[in-house]
């Protein structure tokens, strides 16, 4: 079995990597909550309640791996962690104190160390006056695993984050891609952790990988043109993808990313957000067509339409149902972001209600409570297609769903 391929957003799931949230989460206070990206501050204990749902779920269709565990594997060897290290404080007055400090700690208890952040020392002027009391500062993103890196076919991406906040998650899961003997990519799109110009972000939550040769991207408030250009001549390269579909998105804060709008649930199914996805709204896609020897762009007026020039037929479930009020409710709420474990087999937020109601009747999948099949009173067996709905009144309240909290390391093919 391969270690790493991503052909779809539908394959049967085989491996995901997940973080629950710890205690990073409650180093966050209302004056600093924006700065790290969350809308609200959480409450740890009931975002580890909802999470644990998440990751019950996926036990039963996946093997599933946290970021903690694997961080703390490749601990084990002490060249890896001075690697790491070296890399993760290079830009820090006093870094070779700090990283000796660091490097004293064992493999499980450095791996929690860099999750929740690590302190400066009061033992300078600068240091003893700042108001920044960290050197290397807590991670509370990194419960939205998507972002930081992405799996495509069988090459990584590691992430350009947009908020250098976030750029600590990129460097560590490019580690982990690196020396896991889980993990080891056929290669990586990107050859250095580092190696990208100022100007150039993206971030996994806007790439969605819709089949072996079609990307959707969105061009939205974390992913610019610049870097879709950068990426197009790295696919060039590898010879793989020959369309890229480059969605223009709102830069709106409720939709950060292509897969708050758009996620493929199905051969035939997608979740859509349909005011800017289909409707008055929408600002267009561009097709970049890599099929030739000489790229070709067009302007093009929907997603769902331009994918259907290259064989992918998707009939939208309407994030929100039929009204324009809803769908704007739900898709705050993250109604339109599934993770699909297998086609037909999805999973989502349970208070978007009218979501629900539409997948059961547009594309035949039935609510099931995640809580329902965790007790026993649900036999998964017994249903064909289905969509399970989990508890996300916490979680939702950071800013992202199933999928951000997901990321696909390995997936069964499937034809499309």
């Amino acid at each position: 079995m391969e270690n790493v391929s991503i052909k779809s957003e539908i394959g049967r799931l085989r491996k995901v990597i997940i973080h629950e949230p710890g205690a990073e989460i409650e180093l966050m206070t209302p004056k600093t909550s924006n700065e790290l990206l969350y809308d609200d501050i959480l409450s740890l204990n009931s975002a580890i309640k909802e999470h644990r749902e998440l990751s019950e779920i996926l036990k039963l269709h996946s093997n599933v791996y946290y970021i903690k565990d694997l961080l703390a594997d490749i601990f084990q060897d002490e060249s890896v962690k001075e690697e790491l290290l070296k890399s993760l404080t290079k830009d820090i007055k006093s870094a070779f104190n700090i990283r000796e400090e660091l490097m004293r700690l064992d493999a499980s208890a450095l791996a929690n160390k860099l999750l929740i952040g690590v302190e400066k020392h009061k033992d300078n002027l600068s240091n003893f006056l700042t108001n920044d009391k960290y050197a290397l500062k807590p991670l509370p993103n990194f419960v939205y695993t998507r972002d930081s890196t992405i799996v495509i076919n069988e090459h990584v991406l590691t992430g350009a984050m947009a908020n250098e906040i976030r750029s600590t998650e990129a460097t560590i899961l490019h580690s982990i891609f690196s020396h896991h003997q889980e993990f080891k990519p056929a290669g990586f799109y990107i050859d250095k952790m580092n190696g990208f110009e100022a100007e150039i972000s993206f971030e996994g939550g806007d790439i969605l990988v819709l089949r072996d040769d079609v990307l959707a991207i969105g061009l939205s408030e974390r992913t610019n043109t610049e870097a879709i250009d950068f990426l197009i001549e790295k696919f060039k390269k590898i010879e793989q993808i020959k369309h890229v579909f480059a969605v223009i998105m709102p830069k709106e804060r409720a939709m950060i990313h292509l897969d708050m709008i758009f996620t493929m649930i199905d051969k035939n199914y997608c979740v859509a957000y349909n005011p800017v996805l289909l409707g008055e709204d929408r600002l267009g896609v561009v097709h970049i067509d890599l099929s030739n020897d000489k790229q070709k762009l067009t302007m093009e007026d929907n997603l769902i339409d331009s994918l259907k020039k290259v064989g992918i037929e998707l009939e939208p479930v309407l994030c929100g149902g039929t009204e324009r009020l809803h769908q704007e409710r739900e898709q705050w709420m993250c109604g339109a972001n599934f993770f699909t474990m297998a086609p037909g087999k999805i999973i989502g937020y349970g208070r978007n209600y009218r979501t629900f109601e539409q997948l059961d009747k547009v594309a035949s999948m039935p609510r099931i409570e995640a809580q329902d099949i965790i007790l026993g009173k649900v036999n998964l067996s017994d249903y064909d297609r289905y969509a399970i709905a989990i508890t996300g009144a916490e979680l939702s309240r950071g800013g992202g769903g199933a999928r951000c909290m997901t990321m696909p390391v390995l997936r069964d093919n499937v034809n499309l």
